[in-house]
């Protein structure tokens, strides 16, 4: 699992050199190519990356991480996979960790303890805000630059090896010194936590010595849950009494007695806070209890003495036999095999752990929008492991699909509306092209879902984007017949509004032999005239017309719409049935002129189809040159139907 200098990971990160190898990982820095940025690169070393479920919580918890942006946090830039071999790139610090630090220089000054812890302080503080607890402050994670700067590092990423760190052989001792006791006992760990271990971290600044030491792990992790620490001042008594309450205060044996949060601890280092005054006055109460009487010395002295001594050698001997107890216990525990969790709802989970002879503890609830919520995700021991009976084993459970609101993102331009989505949690979908006389090339005309409603996150979003109005090209009609260029203009959404009858001796009657625009402009429908010359016998241009001539024209909306009545007065057995539209979409106003072709008396009828349903507009019978001029009323997507004779002659879409 190891990278040689020169090799190139994920195609992105080029191995300089390698700065540091331990039991989990080996830490290279390294180039990033895109951009040249220089990064520490934790590679992950075997058994961690053969181990699946390890892998896949190291991965989560380590994007976790990536949304943490402190100055006083190591930022973590991205984890991946090479084949077999997982990373995470993280920013690369120029210095030291303050493990090396004190080994270098020996027990710090108080000044330069306070600064560096009230920086772990201020990251603790922010990273406990954000829902994420290290689990893994020693200093080894803490980082001092070359310019004095503090960082604390590897936020996250302990979660996920906290239940390898307590098994692996040779991976204890660096960790165990600093656990606070619910750690030890496996109970659910919080900010608390972070705090006992941070009181750790300053005691060792101080005194340049552990709080706790011994032969083995499991005397260090007796020791952090019975014993109180050896007062720094007993070691060092140059050491200020604050800086000795603080640190008593947040390696108290229980959570509720220490701070309640960095941001308390760090009051008190700064001067902020005086809450280590409170540890000084319970100090002086229990000493004024035991404070020996100033007469009566001689044989009442040696009486009392020889009484405490007995007390004390009885006390020593209990604890000893209480530690011996706890320890065969410890080891002689009959193991049970760990069931498969993931997939089952919760209740099912713990039945199945409580079955087994363990405890189950849910450590996490994450979104998921692929498995239902109360269902667990994954679990941190792997299915089969022998563990002992009674052991806490970690679950993750899922929240469901997080559902967001779409933002409306109608009349926004692309690159707006793809902010606005990433904002929300969604993504960009189809895009599709649309033609708007109104709005904008390049803004959002329509989009689906629409705004406001509730989807899962990442849900893609379509958005139809205008290219302005639409622009069709002028077809050359010259040559054709006139039912035949009214077809052609109609399949490309346009209709004619003029129609001119020229006598011409060579052209076929009814031929188009003028257009207006010509043959490959750009037009616009609905905003263009369209006007032809029909050629006619010569003498005949005020006959009827061999084929119907039909018009259309768009009129100005007034308010409300009201057609006029029809220019020539039609026969009385004429029946004009408008019917208004209700007011919902764009009102219209088209001019319809029809001219009634050669043959015998017709019925001409017209037929608007439009928001409000489909209802005819004009029917009457005329004789052949009639001329049919109605102003037809509409709202929204409108259709107009022109019939002569019970036949289908145009359809117009004003």
């Amino acid at each position: 699992m190891s990278a040689a200098s020169g090799e190139v990971l994920a195609g992105r990160y080029e191995i300089l050199d390698r700065i540091a190898e331990g039991g989990m990982s080996t830490v290279y820095r390294a180039r990033r190519r895109p951009d040249g940025l220089i990064v520490a690169l934790k590679v992950l070393r075997e058994p961690y990356a053969d181990d699946r479920e390890f892998v896949e919580r190291f991965a989560r918890e380590a994007r976790a991480a990536e949304a943490l942006q402190h100055p006083n946090i190591v930022r973590v830039y991205e984890s991946g996979r090479d084949g077999d071999r997982y990373f995470i790139a993280m920013e690369y610090v120029d210095g030291t960790d303050l493990k090396g630090h004190v080994r270098r220089v020996g027990r710090l000054a108080a000044d330069d303890a306070e600064r560096i812890a009230v920086a772990a302080c201020q990251a603790l503080d922010y990273a406990h805000h954000e829902g994420i607890v290290h689990r893994d402050v020693k200093p080894q994670n803490i980082l001092i630059a070359s310019d004095g700067t503090v960082k604390v590092a590897d936020f996250g990423i302990a979660r996920a090896v906290s239940a390898a760190t307590i098994t692996q052989p040779g991976m204890v001792l660096g960790t165990v010194q600093y656990l606070a006791p619910e750690q030890v006992r496996g109970a659910s760990v919080g900010r608390a936590s972070d705090i006992y271990a941070l009181g750790a971290v300053l005691y060792e600044m101080l005194t340049g010595r552990l709080p706790f030491d011994g032969e083995s792990p499991i005397a260090i992790a007796l020791k952090h849950l019975r014993e109180p620490p050896p007062r720094p001042r007993a070691l060092q008594p140059d050491i200020p009494v604050r800086l000795e309450a603080i640190i008593l205060k947040a390696m108290a044996k229980r959570p509720e007695d220490r701070y309640r949060s960095a941001r308390e601890m760090a009051d008190d280092l700064t001067g902020a806070g005086e809450q280590w005054r409170d540890v000084i006055a319970e100090d002086e109460g229990a000493t004024r209890r035991f404070d020996l009487p100033e007469e009566g010395r001689g044989p009442a002295r040696r009486r009392l003495f020889v009484r405490v001594a007995a007390i004390v050698v009885a006390a020593v001997a209990v604890a000893g036999w209480v530690a011996w107890r706890s320890v065969d216990a410890y080891l002689t525990v009959p193991e049970v095999e760990m069931p498969e969790l993931v997939g089952q709802p919760l209740p099912e989970a713990e039945a199945r752990a409580r079955a087994a002879g363990l405890v189950l503890e849910v450590v996490d609830r994450v979104n998921n929008p692929r498995v239902p919520a109360d269902v667990v995700l994954a679990q941190d021991q792997p299915v089969g492991k022998r563990l002992k009976r009674g052991r806490r084993v970690g679950v993750t459970v899922s929240l469901g699909a997080r559902m967001v609101t779409v933002p409306n993102l109608v009349q926004r331009s692309l690159q707006d509306a793809q902010l606005a989505l990433d904002a929300a949690q969604l993504k960009v979908g189809a895009l599709q092209d649309g033609h708007d006389d109104i709005v904008r090339p390049g803004v959002v005309m329509r989009q689906d879902p629409p705004a406001g409603a509730q989807v899962p996150a990442d849900t893609p979003v379509t958005l139809v984007v205008s290219r302005g109005p639409q622009q069709i090209e002028m077809p050359d009609l010259v040559g054709r017949s006139l039912d035949d260029a009214r077809r052609v203009l109609e399949e490309r959404g346009l209709v004619v509004a003029h129609v001119r009858v020229v006598g011409d001796l060579f052209a076929a009657p009814g031929t188009v032999l003028d257009q207006t625009p010509t043959a490959g402009a750009r037009v616009r429908p609905g905003q263009v005239i369209i006007a032809l010359s029909v050629a006619a016998r010569p003498g005949e241009e005020g006959a009827p017309p061999q084929m119907p001539v039909i018009t259309a024209e768009p009129q100005p909306v007034a308010t409300p719409p009201s057609p006029p009545a029809p220019r020539p007065t039609p026969p009385a057995a004429a029946r004009a049935t408008p019917t208004p539209a209700p007011a919902v979409g764009q009102a219209r106003r088209t001019r319809v002129q029809v001219v009634v072709p050669e043959g015998g008396t017709q019925e001409v009828k017209i037929v608007v189809i439009d928001e409000a349903g489909v209802r005819t507009v004009y029917q009457a019978p005329h004789a052949p040159g009639d001329r049919v001029d109605q102003v037809v009323g509409s709202r929204g997507y409108t259709i107009i139907q022109v019939y002569i004779a019970n036949r289908l002659i145009q359809e117009i879409r004003p």
